[in-house]
């Protein structure tokens, strides 16, 4: 009994710690109520993509439908990433978000063109290059380069990052300014939920 007791004492205390170093890192905002955590039409989870393990599930990756036209490349130098390219992809029929293969980065069609409004930005966290592996590893300042095919390359400052749950349909959302909405699943290999970087161009 006296066991027990103490083994629950030492989880409830590793618990409380948790619960104290996630915000410390930065990595989750309490008490956000603006968050949307209803589905958006024909998405169920729309911040889920596809995004089978293949130790858990062979042969079932990534269809890597839709346009093979690369439309911008990304950089990201604190995270090691050069030139990734990034394709605009849409939903399938059954509204499953159709993401690009490999060491790539999905453009969700559905959201402003890079470079006008709100462009959200997926990338694999431990699949298929991990793209995106080390994306909560970003701070405040760092530089996220853009440069658009057949175009100049756009420097964007990271000016926020948090955790939210797979159906938080607000980083989704249309915005007046220009900005990068990059997201990932997260933790590695559990992926219940979603580490979100916002960037915005930089000032000179």
């Amino acid at each position: 009994m006296r066991r027990n007791l103490i083994a629950a004492l030492l989880i409830a205390i590793g618990l409380a710690l948790m619960a104290t170093a996630l915000p410390a890192l930065g990595l989750v905002h309490l008490g956000s109520s603006n968050v949307a955590i209803q589905p958006i039409p024909a998405l169920g989870d729309p911040l889920s993509p596809p995004h089978q393990h293949p130790k858990f599930l062979p042969g079932t990756g990534s269809s890597g439908a839709g346009p093979s036209q690369i439309v911008a490349y990304l950089s990201i130098p604190r995270l090691g990433i050069k030139d990734a390219p990034i394709f605009d992809r849409g939903v399938d029929p059954s509204g499953n978000m159709l993401i690009a293969r490999g060491y790539s980065v999905t453009h969700y069609s559905s959201s402003s063109p890079i470079g006008s409004g709100n462009a959200v930005l997926y990338g694999h966290d431990d699949i298929e290059g991990s793209v995106f592996g080390r994306l909560k590893d970003l701070h405040i300042g760092d530089e996220v380069d853009v440069t658009v095919a057949g175009g100049s390359s756009v420097a964007y400052h990271v000016t926020g990052r948090t955790i939210v749950a797979p159906t938080a349909v607000q980083i989704l959302a249309p915005t007046n300014d220009v900005r990068l909405t990059l997201f990932t699943c997260w933790p590695n290999w559990v992926d219940t939920q979603r580490v979100v970087v916002t960037a915005v161009p930089a000032t000179t």
